[in-house]
């Protein structure tokens, strides 16, 4: 292809509507806020919980256990262990969780979304109308089948491998780094009286733009002999974008074929992306500081919300949800 040829097949696409759509797990599925497996562990601890919150997180745990059992729900266990691993009662939280999903376990955000940019990549290649993405991509295998496994076995394995005491370290202080600069883009987006919409389109080109400024500091720090894992860590998912795009026979240079796909409805139409950047959007032009937990919801409720029936979430994010038709959109049941 020639450069004209290449610019005008990333025009095209990028132009294009496309229509995603979820198939959503064959058994009704339940998602549950940390908190609220955090309370049940401190009620299994003898420790103090608001006794009306007490009241209902039990029931609620009382429900979701005995359908679980009688193979009506799956309510598989997410990758919430980053708030609270290293932390008191994640031994408390973590057999709560085990209890709750039966042996039903959920593939972590990074690979949910791997898998959804897979599909988007490929229907962007062939110029499709449309994106199909199923549930099993959510999961390592059948939650219901597991759940059944669990059963006739009449236990539960669950295998956890700690993390070294620096990652956890890392991982809360990245925490505070993102509240902080978050804080700061609210602020000044907040002074610009920035409207819905117009944070909406900002957010999503916003990680391809982002993409390229991460790839140079860290080719820069490959050449000066700096880069270190986590300089890696942070690029390695676009690498392995475009090393699909090379597999799948796309035309030209992949860094700036992901770019354009980035920028494309192909890519933020995704489930994952969509409910992302209008959570993200929805916190940047409203008067609410940004709290320290903001980062993993956005994370769990963009994951959890296009394949869960139910979820249970913080008061703030579920009036969120709600009010920008997120629930609607993917037909899902807010609590």
């Amino acid at each position: 292809m020639t450069i004209e040829d290449l610019r005008n097949f990333h025009t095209e696409r990028r132009a294009r509507n496309v229509t995603v759509t979820f198939k959503k797990s064959t058994v009704p599925m339940l998602w549950l806020d940390s908190s609220v497996l955090i309370d049940l562990a401190k009620i299994e601890n003898n420790e103090s919980v608001e006794k009306v919150r007490a009241a209902k997180v039990t029931r609620l745990k009382v429900i979701a256990r005995k359908a679980v059992r009688a193979e009506q729900l799956v309510c598989p266990e997410w990758d919430q262990s980053l708030e609270f691993e290293g932390k008191r009662l994640e031994q408390q939280i973590r057999r709560v969780s085990s209890d709750l999903s039966c042996g039903a376990h959920c593939v972590p955000y990074a690979g949910v979304k791997d898998q959804q940019i897979a599909l988007g990549l490929k229907a962007y290649l062939i110029m499709a109308d449309s994106i199909h993405v199923p549930a099993r991509i959510h999961f390592y295998r059948d939650p219901a089948q597991a759940v059944r496994e669990a059963k006739q076995n009449h236990f539960i394995v669950e295998g956890n491998m700690p993390k070294p005491a620096e990652w956890i370290a890392k991982a809360d202080n990245d925490k505070h780094v993102t509240q902080a600069a978050w804080e700061v883009l609210r602020q000044t987006y907040g002074s610009k009286k920035q409207t819905f919409d117009q944070q909406l389109a900002l957010e999503r080109v916003g990680e391809s733009d982002a993409m390229l400024v991460m790839i140079g500091d860290y080719m820069k720090n490959v050449a000066a002999q700096k880069a270190d894992f986590w300089d890696f860590m942070g690029v390695q998912g676009f690498f392995q974008h475009e090393a699909l795009w090379r597999q799948m026979g796309g035309p030209g240079p992949e860094i700036p074929a992901l770019y354009s796909f980035m920028r494309s409805p192909y890519y933020w139409e995704l489930p994952i992306v969509d409910v992302a950047c209008r959570l993200c959007s929805d916190l940047m032009v409203k008067h609410f500081r940004v709290k320290s937990g903001d980062h993993y919801d956005i994370q769990h409720l963009a994951t959890a919300i296009p394949v869960a029936h139910y979820v249970v979430a913080d008061k703030a994010m579920v009036d969120r949800c709600t009010r920008l038709g997120i629930d609607a959109k993917w037909g899902t049941k807010l609590f």
